[in-house]
């Protein structure tokens, strides 16, 4: 039987364990493979959302439209677009400007060719300057990603 002084010091410890808030976790960091697939999934979301606005604006303009003129009609703004679904909430709500970099760390050159019938996009990672990773689309909306030929795929 324990003594009848250990057993209010036993309840004040559990009292003092309980009622102290836990430490705040630190996430770890997400290996190079996950940020990798994040950046690549971050560029073919923004390119399909490109896409996807080119295909708006056409049918509205009859011709497509350089990033000036995306930004200028609303289809990308400081609040994000709506030509991505939600489940990609980083390109859905991403604050876009209008360069050099739409997204911090994204650099995209928008040309359009053949009086504004046709269109192509290379959005550019700037922080990746040793594999200069980048995505590219045009009016066919196929989404193609690479990298330099000295790296890796």
């Amino acid at each position: 039987m324990p003594k009848p002084a250990a057993v209010p010091l036993f309840i004040l410890a559990v009292t003092i364990a309980i009622a102290l808030p836990a430490r705040p976790q630190k996430a770890p960091p997400l290996p190079p493979e996950t940020r990798e697939n994040e950046r690549h999934s971050f560029a073919v979301n923004v390119l399909r959302a490109i896409n996807n606005s080119e295909l708006d604006y056409k049918k509205q303009h009859g011709t497509y439209a350089n990033w000036g003129a995306l930004i200028e009609n609303g289809y990308f703004t400081e609040s994000g677009t709506k030509f991505i679904s939600e489940d990609f909430f980083t390109v859905a709500h991403a604050l876009y400007g209008r360069g050099p970099e739409i997204v911090p760390g994204w650099k995209l050159r928008l040309n359009t060719s053949n009086n504004g019938l046709s269109y192509d996009a290379l959005l550019e990672d700037v922080n990746d300057p040793k594999c200069g990773f980048a995505g590219l689309t045009d009016e066919r909306g196929l989404v193609r990603l690479g990298k330099s030929g000295a790296c890796p795929l």
